[in-house]
């Protein structure tokens, strides 16, 4: 389905193309990046390229496909402790303490959850007016009466609830948003602090027992945690909603962005009817409690990490993303993305025909 997209878009950018001269109007942002789509950019030298551990795969298989597209230029994937690397791919709060970019951009999409670490328990149904009982105090036990409600076949353990002390700003942001407007009432999670170390997977690791926590989503999936399980309608089962492919995509159709200059900003804004994929008809409640990846451009301004981070933003690219713990940008938001990235680069020209007269 996705490849049928690309080879659409790109049928449509060489028709188009052929049509244009010198003496046109400027080509259209979208027919730019399109027509950039058919050829691929390189520049002589090797970008390093710092990834969460969640995903480290990913990078591998972005530095296979530099060099399959480049002979002359490649991405090495260093360890996500690594200090001012190329490129930084990562949650925003935690790009400040290892690189200054010259550029930042969304190049995936991640969303918070909640993990805990309850022995014998993989999989905990918690409501938003729970989940806000819990950060407010006023839940201490998992085995408290309200909890009942969610969880009667399998009763909870007499067993302290044990609060986090960090998470990273941006997945407080998004699970504090998305439960408040669910629960009517605010999540405070001023409490928790920042989290500061690039570690992730660590903070979807609780290790005391009766701890909950919150991660990524990209995080808990590659530590195989307990992710709890979000109630929409307390006491209906039915109205679970987990953080899996359908409902991130579902979310990722309410994502609007701004882009002032050469900051990009990415929100969610839940009064946007949620749509289906391309192709399909059914659209599930979404999990909108996500949040952009970004991309940062390290070090001094130069063509060569902007051509690398150009790559990484290709469709083709963002293809290989979705087969990784992250989702792939929305279409609008990647060309936005790519707007300020290519600042600096060589502009695809369109082919003009044969007798073309300026």
């Amino acid at each position: 389905m996705r490849k049928a997209t690309a080879i659409k878009t790109a049928a449509l950018a060489v028709l188009l193309s052929l049509s244009l001269t010198a003496c046109d109007p400027p080509m259209p942002q979208e027919l730019i990046v399109a027509q950039a789509e058919l050829q691929i950019q390189c520049e002589e030298g090797d970008t390093t390229l710092s990834l969460p551990e969640a995903i480290s795969d990913l990078g591998f298989s972005w530095s296979d496909a530099v060099a399959v597209g480049c002979e002359t230029m490649t991405v090495t994937p260093v360890e996500e402790t690594a200090v001012d690397p190329g490129l930084l791919l990562s949650e925003q709060s935690l790009i400040a303490s290892r690189c200054t970019p010259f550029e930042s951009v969304p190049i995936g999409i991640d969303a918070a959850v909640l993990v805990t670490n309850v022995p014998g328990y993989f999989e905990i149904y918690l409501d938003a007016t729970q989940i806000v009982g819990i950060f407010n105090g006023t839940i201490t036990n998992w085995s408290d009466p309200a909890l009942v409600v969610n969880n009667e076949e399998y009763p909870l353990p007499d067993l302290p609830i044990v609060l986090p002390t960090e998470a990273t700003a941006s997945s407080k942001q998004a699970i504090s948003d998305w439960i408040s407007r669910l629960a009517g009432e605010p999540l405070d999670l001023s409490f928790i602090a920042d989290a500061t170390e690039p570690n992730e997977s660590m903070l979807a690791l609780p290790v005391e027992e009766g701890a909950i926590s919150i991660a990524s989503v990209s995080a808990a999936t590659f530590a195989g945690s307990s992710i709890v399980a979000v109630v929409a309608t307390p006491g209906d089962i039915e109205s679970i909603i987990r953080a899996d492919y359908e409902a991130l995509l579902s979310a990722k159709t309410q994502l609007t962005s701004t882009l002032d200059g050469t900051s990009l900003k990415v929100t969610l804004d839940p009064s946007i009817e949620p749509t289906p994929e391309e192709g399909l008809t059914d659209v599930v409640p979404p999990y909108q409690a996500i949040y952009p990846v970004m991309l940062a451009l390290c070090g001094q301004d130069n063509t060569l990490t902007r051509t690398a981070a150009r790559f990484l933003l290709r469709q083709d690219s963002q293809g290989i993303m979705a087969a990784s713990a992250l989702m792939p940008l929305p279409e609008s938001i990647r060309i936005e993305a790519i707007q300020i990235v290519v600042v600096g680069l060589p502009v695809p020209s369109p082919t003009a025909t044969e007798g073309d007269q300026g």
